[in-house]
């Protein structure tokens, strides 16, 4: 399940955002600045639900906002409104990824925006962090 997660995330980082990252599975004290975190639920074919958590470092998301809206500084609201778009696009796309693997169907909800706090209280099952040369975007499940 993860591994899609990571495939979508990369590919919208380095399709839309033009912005290479680099994989890690561990939280460590970068992962754990403050971010801006999202998350939807996921319903697995067999009944189980997982939640998806996304975090995106202010400035991804302040990076995101300048490609997609071409405002360099945007207000909280747009900020939290970027979070929740990427990761509709992120998790959506890991839906089609899943889909056409024939592996881990899953539908998806709306997305719902957390807190701005570090990753870490999210107690998360698995975690993962794509981080690009300037930021990071930390990716957790909880089942």
């Amino acid at each position: 399940m993860i591994s899609m997660i990571i495939e979508a995330a990369e590919n919208f980082l380095l399709n839309q955002i033009e912005l290479t990252s680099k994989k890690s599975n561990s939280l460590n004290s970068q992962s754990q600045m403050r971010t801006l975190i999202a998350s939807m639920d996921i319903e697995m074919d067999n009944g189980d639900t997982k939640t998806v958590y996304l975090g995106f470092e202010e400035t991804l998301v302040k990076e995101i906002i300048s490609v997609y809206l071409m405002q360099k500084n945007p207000d909280a609201e747009t900020m939290q409104d970027m979070v929740l778009e990427s990761t509709n696009m992120i998790v959506g796309s890991a839906k089609v990824l899943a889909e056409e693997a024939d592996t881990d169907n899953f539908s998806i909800t709306t997305p719902k925006f957390k807190d701005m706090e570090e990753f870490i209280d999210c107690n998360c099952n698995e975690t993962s962090v794509l981080s690009t040369p300037k930021d990071s975007l930390v990716i957790g499940i909880k089942a």
